[in-house]
């Protein structure tokens, strides 16, 4: 298969889970995806993440080697997808320490930008809920700007903010 010509033939469900099918456990077919995943072309872009998210589900160690570049990458992305796929990965997967810093400063700036889509919050939340519980510190800051979008939030940012604020409020002294 022609990974680039797939990915450009169509944008759906079906056609990115035939190339994550396709490219299974090939490390040399997940490279050639994550070349897509940081092309210049924001289509390409798109479309690889959406593949990516698939692959990776189903084969974490594939994402490995690309971890890194993959985080600094959240900073100037092409596309949405890119920003929200990364981090729905990110929030399955035990990040790296020397990452970690990183990863929990972009998510707090996507969490507290109105700029961003629902969806990039939503992950964005996840990630620093996660992290939070190894270091409660963080857990006022995640308050805060949860509260603040409460109001506005989307039933999805609503559902899964309250849940988080509900934890926090039982198991700390947060007020």
């Amino acid at each position: 298969m022609d990974i680039k010509k797939a990915l450009l033939q169509e944008h759906s469900k079906n056609q990115a889970l035939k190339i994550a099918s396709y490219i299974g456990n090939s490390q040399k077919h997940f490279d050639e995806l994550m070349k897509y995943f940081f092309d210049d072309d924001w289509r390409l872009n798109q479309r690889a993440a959406y593949t990516m998210n698939f692959t990776v589900e189903r084969n974490p160690q594939l994402f490995k080697k690309h971890l890194k570049k993959a985080v600094l990458n959240l900073r100037t992305p092409k596309h949405d997808a890119v920003k929200r796929n990364t981090l729905r990965i990110l929030e399955n997967h035990t990040i790296p320490e020397k990452l970690l810093g990183t990863v929990v400063d972009i998510s707090f700036e996507f969490l507290a930008s109105p700029k961003e889509p629902i969806a990039v919050k939503y992950f964005s939340m996840g990630i620093l809920f996660r992290e939070a519980k190894k270091e409660p510190d963080l857990f006022h800051e995640i308050k805060v700007l949860i509260d603040d979008q409460m109001p506005l939030g989307s039933p999805g940012f609503r559902n899964r903010g309250q849940k988080i604020l509900n934890y926090i409020d039982k198991f700390t002294n947060i007020e």
